[in-house]
C-alpha cells in the first residue's frame, strides 16, 4: 500500500494521502473526467481484496475494510458503514476528504450526490472491472438521465500508484474430501440442477469458486482463496486462473473433475464473445464491465440475474461440514480459555502486555494447532474506549497498556482445515464500573436470547434481530451494525447473504430463509465513544425444531466471563440460558485444560 516508501505513521498517511488526491486529479484532468469513484473491492466483489487492489484505502489513507471514495474537481468524499465511523473520523481527520456516515439521517447517497454535483456533459470516470453490475447500475441510473457521460475502461490510480504491488499467485491446493464432504464434480452436478435449463452461470465470487471447487489458496490474507472466474455450462466447466497458482496435481485434479482451464486474463475476451446464450450472473457479484459485455445487442444473449445457486448452495452446509466445523471450535474454544486465564493473571501480576502483544499470544496457540491454515481475519484486540471502535486494529506503536481496571474486548477467529472460528468476548481486567456491567449483562443477554430462539420456518435475519436488541433498547442502547452474517466453511469468515439485521435486504432475492445447516454469528453490542465497547460473539448452526419450528444450537464454546454479570438484571430465563450454554462450554473443552486451566474454568462456568 506504499505511495512513497512505507508509511511509518497517520500523520505520513493522511499527508501522502493528499498528495495522491492531487495527483489523481491531475489524470482526471487528462483524461477528461469530472468526477471518480473508487470502492473498496475487487474483480470479484471480495470483502477484503489483495493488495493490489486496494486502491481506495491508496487514495484515501483509510484503512477500513468497507467504503467508497468519491473525488470532484474541488471536493473527495468517503462513505463507510457504522462500523468505522470512529475509525474512519480519526484517520480523514484534516485530510480534506468529508465523512459520509451511511444510513445516518440527512446523508445522501453515493448515487443521490452525483446527481446533484454532476451536470449534463459532464464525465463520471470508475473501473468497471471492480465496481459490481447491481452498484453501476444505480449510478448510472441517475446520471446519464441527466446528460452525465460514463468512462470505465480504465483504472486511472494505476498511473500514479508507482510501486503497486504485483497481483498474488499462491499455489491452491486441493481441500480433501474428508473436510468438504462431496466431491467438486458433485457440487458442479448439484449447481447445474439448479440452473432450470440455462445455458452457462457465470462464477465471479472467490469464495464460490473455492467451495465448488474444493480448492483453496492464500491471495489474500486471512481468507482462504484464490484469483479466479468460472463458467459453468450444461456440458462444460471452465476455470480461469494464473498459471503461476497451478500445480501439476492441480491441473490433473481438475481435469479428473471434467474442469478446463483457461488463462485469468483471458476471462474478458472470453466472455465478450459469449453470443445467443442463456445467462445466469449474480449482480452482485459480476462486475460493470462483464455485464456490459454479455449484455451487447449484438451479441443477442438472454439475461437473467438470480443469487447464483453456488452462492445457496455454500451457504447451506452439509452434515459432515457442520460435524467438522463442531470439531474446530471445540479445540478453539479450548484456546480461547487458556488465553483468557492466562492474560486475566498476567494483567493481575502486573505484566506490561498492550492490546497487540496480548493477542499476538491468542494468535499463536491457534497457529500451533496441526489444521490450521490462516487467521479468518486480523485479531481486533481494544481496551478500555478503543473497544468502542468496532474494526479496531491495534498497532505496536500505539497500543494501549493493559491495566488492571475496565472491560477488554477481542474479536478473533482463524480458519482451520476443518472449519471456520469467529467469536468475540469482553472480560474484565479488575475493577469496572456500574455502567460497564450493566452494559456487560444486557449484551450477554441479547446474545444468549438470540441463540435460544425457536421460530416458524420462512423467517428471515430481519425477523428475528430484536431478539438480541431488546435487553438494550430497553435501557435507551443500540448497536450500528448488523447483528450477525453468515460464515463460510474453511471459506470467508464474511459469508453472504445468510445475516441477522435490523433493515430489511433491498435486494429481496438476497433474503436467505433460514434453512437447517446455515451458520452464522450471533454478536450485540455497545459502544460509548471515549469509555467503552462491549461484543459477545457466538457461532451458531440453524437445526430443525420439529413441526414446522427451526433454532439454535451453538458452535463456538468460549467461556462467558461471570466477574462484570449483574444478576439481578436478568430473568429467571436470561440465568437459564446462560447456565445452559456455560455447561456446555465446561463438557466440550476443560478436557484440552491443565488441572490449573480446568479448575479456572470450573469456577468460571458455575451455574448463577
Amino acid at each position: 500500500m506504499q505511495y512513497l516508501g512505507k508509511l511509518k505513521s497517520r500523520y505520513c498517511e493522511r499527508s501522502i494521502m493528499r498528495a495522491t488526491i492531487v495527483d489523481l486529479r491531475k489524470v482526471m484532468q487528462r483524461e477528461g473526467i469530472d468526477a471518480w469513484i473508487s470502492p473498496s473491492s475487487d474483480a470479484h466483489q471480495s470483502e477484503y481484496p489483495t493488495e493490489y487492489d486496494k486502491c481506495r484505502r491508496f487514495l484515501s489513507g483509510f484503512t477500513g475494510s468497507a467504503g467508497t471514495l468519491l473525488v470532484l474537481k474541488e471536493e473527495a468524499y468517503l462513505w463507510t458503514d457504522g462500523r468505522y465511523f470512529l475509525q474512519a473520523e480519526s484517520e480523514l481527520k484534516d485530510s480534506g476528504i468529508t465523512l459520509m456516515k451511511m444510513g445516518e439521517p440527512g446523508v445522501p447517497t453515493l448515487d443521490e450526490l452525483l446527481e446533484k454535483k454532476l451536470k449534463s456533459g459532464e464525465v463520471l470516470g470508475f473501473n468497471g472491472s471492480v465496481l459490481s453490475f447491481s452498484e453501476g447500475k444505480v449510478i448510472a441510473g441517475k446520471v446519464v438521465k441527466n446528460g452525465v457521460k460514463l468512462k470505465i475502461g480504465k483504472d486511472i490510480t494505476n498511473e500514479i500508484w508507482l510501486d503497486r504491488p504485483e497481483r498474488p499467485h499462491s499455489k491452491v491446493f486441493i481441500l480433501d474430501e474428508k473436510y468438504a464432504g462431496k466431491s467438486a464434480s458433485t457440487k458442479i452436478n448439484e449447481v447445474r440442477e439448479r440452473m432450470n435449463g440455462k445455458d452457462l452461470l457465470i462464477i465471479s465470487s472467490l469464495s464460490d469458486i473455492a467451495w465448488l471447487t474444493n480448492l483453496r489458496a492464500f491471495d489474500i490474507q486471512c481468507n482462504p482463496l484464490f484469483l479466479s472466474y468460472f463458467v459453468l455450462e450444461k456440458d462444460r466447466a471452465t476455470i480461469f486462473i494464473q498459471d503461476k497458482s497451478l500445480t501439476d496435481e492441480v491441473r490433473e485434479y481438475l481435469k479428473k473433475n471434467g474442469i478446463d482451464i483457461k488463462p485469468y486474463d483471458d476471462f474478458d475476451e472470453t466472455v465478450a464473445d459469449i453470443s445467443h446464450k442463456e445467462i445466469l450472473f449474480d449482480e452482485a457479484d459480476v462486475s460493470y464491465k462483464t455485464f456490459i459485455s454479455i449484455s451487447k445487442k449484438e451479441n443477442a444473449n438472454k439475461l437473467y440475474s438470480v443469487l447464483s445457486p453456488v452462492t445457496y448452495l455454500k451457504n447451506i452446509k452439509s452434515d459432515v461440514e457442520v460435524a467438522n466445523t463442531k470439531k474446530s471450535h471445540i479445540r478453539d474454544g479450548v484456546y480461547m480459555a487458556k488465553y483468557i486465564y492466562w492474560l486475566k493473571n498476567q494483567v493481575k501480576n502486573g505484566a506490561n502486555l498492550t492490546e497487540k502483544t496480548a493477542s499476538d499470544y491468542l494468535d499463536n496457540l491457534r497457529r500451533e494447532d496441526e489444521l490450521f491454515l490462516d487467521l479468518s481475519f486480523p485479531t481486533i484486540s481494544g481496551y478500555a474506549d478503543n473497544g468502542a471502535i468496532v474494526h479496531y486494529e491495534a498497532e505496536y506503536e500505539t497500543a494501549k497498556k493493559l491495566e488492571a481496571k475496565g472491560l477488554y474486548l477481542f474479536d478473533s477467529g482463524a480458519t482451520y482445515k476443518d472449519g471456520t472460528t469467529d467469536v468475540t468476548r469482553t472480560i474484565s481486567l479488575g475493577e469496572n464500573t456500574y455502567e460497564e456491567k450493566l452494559h456487560y449483562t444486557l449484551v450477554t443477554i441479547g446474545m444468549l436470547r438470540l441463540l435460544n430462539t425457536k421460530f416458524k420456518r420462512g423467517a428471515i435475519g430481519v425477523s428475528l434481530d430484536i431478539k438480541a436488541r431488546e435487553a438494550l433498547w430497553d435501557y435507551g442502547l443500540d448497536y450500528n451494525h448488523g447483528t450477525g452474517h453468515g460464515v463460510g466453511f474453511v471459506n470467508t469468515v464474511h459469508e453472504m447473504p445468510t445475516s441477522i439485521r435490523n433493515k430489511i435486504n433491498k435486494d429481496v432475492y438476497r433474503n436467505l430463509e433460514f434453512e437447517p445447516g446455515m451458520i452464522m454469528s450471533d454478536e450485540p453490542g455497545v459502544y460509548i465513544s471515549g469509555k467503552h465497547g462491549i461484543r459477545m460473539e457466538i457461532l451458531m448452526t440453524v437445526v430443525d425444531k420439529g413441526e414446522g419450528f427451526l433454532g439454535f444450537e451453538p458452535l463456538t464454546m468460549a467461556p462467558i466471563d461471570n466477574e462484570p454479570l449483574l444478576v439481578d438484571v436478568m430473568t429467571k430465563r436470561d440465568i437459564e440460558f446462560y447456565n445452559n450454554y456455560q455447561k456446555q462450554v465446561y463438557d466440550y473443552i476443560s478436557g484440552g485444560l491443565n488441572e490449573e486451566e480446568k479448575a479456572w474454568l470450573k469456577e468460571v462456568t458455575k451455574e448463577i
